[in-house]
């Protein structure tokens, strides 16, 4: 499989999403260890903080629309009970992967990691999503691949929601078992950040030959908190597994980031090497991924 780039550069992920969508499908029946549900949200963020430094205060406010276009002109859509947005990908120019394939207001933002003497930390980074009221984050540390999800409750104040260390934190986000049931993994399972169509229009404002979203490609990857399943991981040695870590979710129903589910780089969704060898690489990883009954 060559290691082409993404068509999505130019189309200007999220639905990552970005980013952080929820993916609710049963995880791979496993035994674990007993989970303790009582870690309160700040013990969470205490526990992610021992690696990232001090985390920002989290604010849509600060984050940045993604374009919703035709053709290349921008559209709207009539208000449902799921947002306002249209489920045919075809309705835009740059869908998001799952989800409402077309939808109006969603946003993204990205935080640089801080040092306690409130230095800017490079090695560390925060995505922000913006959706349908809510917040979501993912933290991540580049140098090791650690890894924290985050997300305010239902109803919550996506615009002035407290740090570590302010009245009320625990109040205002989810505690790592809530989030967890959510099955992150599920989806962000060969990176920590998703990118789609929709989310790769946006450019890192502070620098503009960036994407929004980093790409993390095949550097480490684990996540922080014993309430987390760890991404899955294969030993095939293969022309697929030697540029992309596998990804098995088929919740990516309106674009494919994943002819089997693997993440980008990919000029588009169906330009693949079709030799023979390309063929049978592909058909091993989709083995292995039918044996995780995700």
């Amino acid at each position: 499989m060559k290691p082409i780039y993404l068509l999505i550069l130019i189309c200007g992920i999220f639905s990552i999403f970005i980013i952080i969508e929820s993916c609710t499908k049963p995880a791979h029946d496993i035994t674990l260890e007993p989970i303790d549900t009582s870690r309160t949200a700040l013990d969470y963020a205490y526990e992610c903080e021992e690696d990232f430094g001090p985390l920002p205060k989290f604010s849509c406010a600060d984050a940045i629309e993604v374009p919703t276009t035709k053709n290349g002109i921008p559209v709207t859509f009539p208000s449902t009970e799921e947002g306002n947005g249209s489920t045919n990908p075809n309705d835009c120019d740059c869908p998001w992967a799952f989800g409402m394939a077309c939808q109006t207001g969603n946003k993204v933002g990205r935080y640089q990691g801080i040092n306690a003497d409130g230095s800017e930390n490079p090695d560390v980074v925060f995505i922000t999503f913006c959706r349908d009221g809510g917040l979501g984050v993912i933290g991540h540390k580049l140098s090791t691949g650690k890894t924290c999800f985050f997300s305010i409750v239902d109803n919550g104040d996506p615009d002035n929601s407290p740090k570590p260390g302010e009245s009320g934190y625990n109040d205002a986000w989810m505690t790592p078992s809530v989030v967890a049931a959510d099955k992150c993994i599920n989806c962000h399972m060969a990176s920590p950040f998703l990118h789609t169509p929709a989310i790769d229009q946006l450019r890192n404002p502070a620098d503009t030959s960036e994407l929004l979203v980093p790409f993390t490609g095949n550097n480490p990857y684990s996540v922080i908190g014993q309430e987390f399943h760890q991404p899955y991981t294969t030993n095939i040695q293969n022309s697929c597994t030697s540029c992309h870590r596998p990804q098995c979710t088929q919740h990516f129903e309106n674009y494919p980031l994943d002819e089997l589910t693997m993440p980008p780089p990919f000029e588009n969704a169906t330009d693949f090497d079709h030799s023979s060898i390309s063929d049978a690489d592909r058909q091993a990883i989709r083995n292995w991924c039918n044996t995780l009954n995700l």
